[in-house]
């Protein structure tokens, strides 16, 4: 025997499914990166030091602290290798990032995804997956213990006209509200 759904509980199922969990301003705000005002912004110059902190992988706010240097931009990196070209149009540029453990929480990220390059036009753009011929990058996860020290470049494709103006970085994949951010000269 073959049964049909009443068109009432049909209705009835739509709207929990549409309606979610809470008003939609509450849905909102709870996933939310943190609020502007929470954001704390360190401008420096390229070479010099930023120290900054997120949640360590206990969710313990404020204990992880980095110490985090931009020590050298490479306006139009040439990619390693064959398949390690920039799209038509773009080219790569390669910034060499400086990370020392500085607090009591174990580092255990990837560096990566918490950095930027902006452009002069306020267009930002997130890292591409290449490596280039002027030195090592990250690898995927990096590992430091208090004290312990990395580098590596992070690089961008970005469009051959763009004129890099400032690197942006923040930890937790870029989540953090302690940011930094170095003047491109």
């Amino acid at each position: 025997m073959r049964r049909l759904i009443s068109p009432l509980v049909l209705a009835a199922g739509a709207a929990a499914l549409l309606g979610g969990c809470g008003n939609p301003a509450e849905t909102a705000k709870s996933s939310q990166s943190p609020t502007p005002s929470a954001v704390r912004i360190q401008r420096v110059k390229v070479g010099q030091a930023v120290t900054l902190s997120g949640a360590d992988d206990s969710g313990g706010a404020e204990r992880l602290r980095l110490a985090v240097k931009v020590k050298q931009i490479v306006a139009t990196a040439t990619g390693h290798g064959a398949f390690q070209r920039p799209r038509k149009g773009e080219r790569f540029v390669a910034v060499r990032f400086v990370l020392k453990n500085v607090g009591d929480a174990a580092y255990d990220d990837s560096p990566t995804y918490g950095a930027k390059v902006v452009d002069g036009d306020g267009r930002t753009y997130d890292p591409t997956e290449a490596t280039v011929t002027a030195g090592p990058g990250f690898s995927k996860v990096v590992k430091l213990k208090n004290g312990q020290a990395r580098s590596g470049f992070i690089v961008f494709a970005v469009p051959k006209n763009a004129t890099v103006v400032s690197v942006q970085y923040a930890l937790n994949a870029g989540f953090a509200a302690d940011r930094a951010e170095w003047r491109v000269s």
